[in-house]
């Protein structure tokens, strides 16, 4: 008898509200996939700096902020070496008021194990079973 009501007023429900939340869907498209696009492409953007710190002598990475949009500056030891993603402004003038104590030394990639034993419980043994197939 309850699913019979559930059912009932999800008919009822979807022919009154249907046709708006279809408009709806079809106006909110565009903009939520450009939004989504622009900060996958800042996360990867992000994750590309630290990356080359990471391979870096004395590598640090700053954010900074050009035209609204964050900009990772890479930096060896005290230089300024490239930018994620690339602008058009020389990287002096970009970080020339930013506060350099705010760099970050990207963590070293942790090991195996390390993740192993971080995830804990049943993951962990799965994950330590698999480790030991490899092997």
């Amino acid at each position: 008898m309850a699913a019979g009501k559930i059912v009932g007023y999800a008919v009822k429900y979807g022919v009154k509200y249907g046709p708006h939340l279809v408009v709806a869907a079809k106006t909110l498209r565009e903009p939520a996939t450009a939004y989504a696009q622009k900060k996958l492409a800042e996360q990867k953007a992000r994750k590309a700096a630290f990356a080359e710190a990471g391979t870096l002598q004395a590598g640090t990475v700053l954010r900074v902020f050009h035209e609204g949009q964050p900009v990772w500056v890479v930096y060896s030891g005290e230089e300024p070496i490239t930018s994620h993603p690339p602008v058009e402004v020389t990287l002096a003038k970009l970080v020339e008021r930013a506060d350099l104590s705010l760099r970050v030394v990207p963590e070293p990639p942790a090991a195996a194990k390390d993740r192993i034993a971080s995830a804990g419980g049943a993951v962990a043994d799965k994950a330590r079973a698999a480790l030991k197939r490899t092997r």
